[in-house]
């Protein structure tokens, strides 16, 4: 488990002003891993409400455990990539 760092995140596409939806793509993950998309993170979200992932190299689709403006990578992800969608409040 670590945090994953700036250069493993890719924002695609996002859209909102109060609520905001977002998808990116991540690099080198690992089941256990959290990523911040709040302030101190990507700084895009004030609270997270809901995050779901995809794999780019892993098969399969699941919900991520959201709390605050932080989610961890749910299981079978080994050093994959992966798409995640989050939701929640915008931080501008």
């Amino acid at each position: 488990m670590a945090a994953v760092a700036g250069n493993q995140i890719k924002k695609l596409y996002s859209e909102g002003s109060a609520g905001e939806i977002a998808v990116y793509a991540l690099r080198n993950v690992t089941t256990g891993d959290t990523v911040d998309f709040g302030p101190s993170g990507t700084g895009d979200f004030l609270v997270l409400k809901q995050a779901v992932m995809i794999g780019a190299t892993v098969a399969g689709s699941a919900t991520a455990t959201v709390s605050g403006t932080s989610i961890t990578i749910p299981a079978g992800v080994a050093g994959d990539a992966i798409y995640i969608m989050v939701r929640g409040a915008a931080a501008t």
